[in-house]
């Protein structure tokens, strides 16, 4: 009898056993989404899940970006669990929302909800803001090992269809990773009490990269690559560049202290004061973002960077043809080398705190081919911010492709790597393992 009950007890423990473990995976350290990009646009998105009945889409990705915001109609038509963010509440206070707005739609719907928390969205490609309510529903996340997890009342804006215009055509809106308490990163480090740190990894081309949230660890060679980082401060600007914010708001963007420029070992001249941020108007100063194709340099800084680039390029008997706009300096791509970071073209350093730790951009990174025959410098007036500020430089996307980058977000630090071409790989080799 008593052998009877112990083998039912064995028994039930080998049933129940993979039941518990399937419905409780452990606790994660790092979550996974994958990186495309968007040719036609040079704009990187990737894949969310959200809602009951897990509605999927893609998303821009903004370095610099508040919140998420989309406009789905899928998501819109099957919308069971959406709830408002209601003005007074906790958070709302998290969401640092701007203020309130009413809408008496009976059922309310995504986009139309009364007493609701509100803000601004912004579409970085067309300057265009959208005023609306924010809302909360269940997102879906995988870890590095595969499992999925749900982030209940995660916070987002359903927005007004206007604000997709200018967005690559396979995405409904744009996820922000910005310095926030509802980006994407913030979220996740306080839904499962991870380091809000995130890895991101651009790709230059279809192949997708990834961007890791949390203390992941890579797949080779990565691991070998992450020990020779650069590190450098993440500072802020003490006023925010999207001109809707409340006053006495830092920016959520993500700003580096660069205190010169190299062509090759030359530094250029300009005046020195436009990389300092102002610490009255905001302007000035160095910033990440994603959302701008190439990277957006002050007036006289693109002048000093061309002259100095021209003249090394130059004495390497490159030949200059007539501009190809936005760029101003391109170049018959017969008169090249190649080398294993792309074209054999001088090097361009962004210098931070010492001469001996600097951004080096090789020719991948900072030429771009027009057509058959002709390449160019892509480095682009930056022109003025609109809706606040204006940063005197502004790193592109095609400067981050193919660079590890690591945001450690709690730290106010980025560690970053040199071209991943000198290590024989690229972002679209970049997992986690």
């Amino acid at each position: 009898m008593a052998l009877s009950t112990l083998s039912i007890f064995l028994f039930s423990l080998l049933v129940l056993s993979p039941f518990s473990n399937s419905q409780s995976p452990p606790k994660p350290q790092a979550f996974i989404f994958p990186i495309k990009k968007d040719v036609t646009t040079n704009q990187y998105y990737t894949t969310i899940q959200i809602g009951s009945n897990a509605t999927t889409f893609n998303v821009v990705i903004d370095l610099g970006g508040k919140f998420l915001w989309f406009n789905s109609l899928d998501y819109f038509n099957a919308a069971s669990s959406y709830r408002p963010i209601l003005c007074g509440t906790q958070q709302c206070r998290i969401a640092n929302g701007v203020g309130c707005v009413f809408c008496f739609l009976s059922p309310p719907v995504p986009g139309c909800t009364n007493n609701t928390c509100s803000d601004y969205a912004l579409n970085p490609f067309t300057g265009t803001q959208g005023y609306s309510g924010l809302g909360q529903d269940v997102l879906r996340v995988y870890s590095t090992h595969g499992d999925q997890y749900r982030v209940n009342d995660f916070p987002f804006q359903f927005s007004d269809p206007v604000l997709r215009e200018g967005l690559a055509s396979p995405t409904a809106g744009l996820i922000g990773l910005g310095r926030t308490r509802i980006s994407l990163q913030a979220q996740l480090a306080s839904a499962f009490k991870i380091r809000q740190k995130f890895a991101l990894c651009l790709p230059s081309s279809g192949n997708d990269g990834n961007m890791i949230i949390g203390q992941g660890a890579y797949s080779s060679p990565f691991p070998e690559i992450s020990k020779s980082l650069f590190s450098t401060p993440l500072i802020r600007n003490p006023v925010s560049t999207f001109g809707n914010e409340q006053i006495g708001n830092l920016t959520v963007e993500y700003f580096i202290d660069v205190k010169s420029i190299r062509v090759g070992d030359r530094t250029l001249s300009f005046n020195k004061t436009l990389l300092s941020i102002d610490k009255n108007t905001g302007a000035g100063g160095t910033s990440i973002r994603t959302v701008r194709p190439y990277t957006g340099l002050h007036r006289s800084i693109l002048n000093a960077l061309i002259k100095e680039f021209v003249g090394a390029a130059a004495s390497k008997n490159i030949t200059r043809v007539a501009s190809v706009a936005p760029f101003e300096a391109c170049f018959n791509s017969k008169t090249l080398d190649s080398s294993k970071t792309g074209p054999d073209v001088p090097t361009i350093d962004l210098v931070l705190q010492s001469k001996n730790v600097y951004w080096r951009f090789y020719g991948s990174n900072s030429m771009v081919r027009v057509s058959n025959d002709v390449i160019c410098l892509a480095f682009v007036d930056g022109g003025s911010n609109l809706t606040g500020p204006t940063t005197s430089v502004v790193v592109g996307g095609h400067q981050l492709e193919n660079h590890l980058l690591e945001f450690d977000v709690a730290a106010s630090r980025l560690r970053f790597s040199s071209s991943l071409m000198l290590h024989g790989t690229s972002c679209s080799q970049f997992r986690a393992s």
